[in-house]
């Protein structure tokens, strides 16, 4: 049996596109053994689900200061090297792939290194734009440069670097990364769990509300106070609106009830705790508007919308903040755009579609036929596959298997 292990900075069942590499490959006969942050105590003792082993370290994920988080990095990355050594000799993997951020924690696997195993390091995200966007353009720019750095040395280490659109790989090249080194994975919904057929009879019923969703990641770059502050106006002409969030407890989600309850408009929001994968099709097919108001800049303009793209798997149309890489996906004739902050323009394009079923029906069609047409997480699992066929003869054996039926 082909043994591989993962790294992550976050909890495994809380990461969706790390969820999707490790239950495609257990469906292909590998067994995954996954490192990560513990959410809670209780998560501290390791699971074993058939041929995946999850193996939680006691760390906290901080999203404070810029010296919070280098010192959290720091901390978990010795927890990490401890670990995934102690494992390694136990288990002698084939292949290590790495979750970035940050990069530098693919260091955490030198010793299966200089063994002789092949390692993968994994870019979700850029971390020199992710902390541009997070503390500001006049960000400390000796900061800046050695995260630049670590960027390198940790592209230099890996035997290949996987990221998820071609804007984040043309950034790696600019910046020194050989392009025969890097892989595009784009991080695309699983259609077998985003399957719009299975949810049609959910859609409508006795609901009432007009609903706006956002279920996700909930930061200030993701622009949901331009919603909030959209809704005093909203109300006025939908007096059914509601805003329904799914998310993790944050500072910034009592910042945006806080925000709320000033503007008055409150008892418009409604905000649950995040929900499994799974269960997000539910609530999405009920819903009657996506909405995705990131904000512009450096690292948002460039990041995979993954959230706008299981909006068009369930046939719901978008309201979205004019972004380069929706743009590119998209394009206007199946996205309701508004410049990004701009509350005046969502306000707008909420109402010509709370006022047009047609364009809604419109939008929400365009969107699901080019999910249909262009996504698939069958063909990235493939291309995932084929590389490590290259990293490693030895997993010839999962690459010959039948990935249509495996990577669902």
């Amino acid at each position: 049996m082909i043994k591989i292990c993962m790294i992550v900075h976050k909890n495994y069942y809380h990461d969706v596109r790390v969820r999707r590499y490790v239950e495609s490959l257990v469906k292909t006969g590998a067994s995954v053994d996954v490192i990560c942050l513990a959410l809670y105590d209780s998560d501290l003792v390791f699971e074993t689900h058939d041929q995946i082993r999850v193996y939680p370290i006691s760390v906290r994920h901080t999203d404070k200061s810029r010296i919070s988080y280098i010192l959290e990095y720091l901390f978990s990355f010795i927890l990490y090297f401890i670990r995934l050594s102690i494992l390694h000799i136990q288990n002698r993997y084939q292949v290590i792939h790495v979750h970035n951020m940050p990069d530098f924690l693919i260091f955490s696997a030198i010793v299966p290194k200089i063994m002789g195993v092949p390692l993968i390091l994994d870019i979700h995200d850029l971390m020199p734009e992710v902390f541009t966007s997070k503390f500001g353009e006049r960000s400390n720019q000796l900061i800046l440069s050695l995260i630049k750095l670590q960027e390198k040395l940790s592209c230099w280490l890996a035997d290949e670097v996987i990221t998820v659109n071609s804007i984040c790989e043309t950034n790696l090249i600019n910046r020194g990364i050989s392009p025969e080194k890097i892989t595009v994975v784009h991080n695309y919904p699983n259609s077998a769990i985003f399957d719009r057929a299975v949810y049609l009879n959910e859609r409508g019923g006795s609901e009432k509300n007009f609903t706006l969703i956002y279920p996700g990641t909930l930061a200030p770059r993701y622009g949901l106070e331009t919603v909030v502050h959209a809704l005093p106006q909203l109300k006025t002409q939908i007096p059914e609106i509601r805003l329904l969030i799914f998310c993790q407890n944050t500072p910034y989600k009592d910042d945006l009830q806080r925000l709320a309850d000033q503007l008055g408009v409150l008892s418009y929001v409604e905000v649950k705790p995040l929900i499994r994968h799974e269960d997000i099709p539910h609530q999405l097919i009920r819903a009657d508007i996506g909405i995705y108001p990131a904000i512009n800049d450096i690292h948002m303009s460039l990041a995979t919308p993954t959230k706008v793209l299981e909006f068009s798997a369930m046939g719901i149309p978008i309201v979205s903040s004019r972004l380069r890489m929706v743009e590119e996906i998209f394009g206007d004739s199946s996205i309701m755009f508004f410049e990004s902050q701009n509350v005046s323009q969502f306000v707008q394009c909420v109402i010509e579609l709370y006022q047009n079923p047609t364009l809604r029906k419109k939008l929400a069609a365009n969107a699901y036929q080019l999910f249909v047409q262009k996504f698939s997480w069958d063909h990235e699992f493939r291309v995932y596959l084929e590389m490590l066929h290259h990293l490693s003869p030895g997993t010839t054996q999962i690459c010959s298997l039948d990935t249509e039926k495996g990577s669902g």
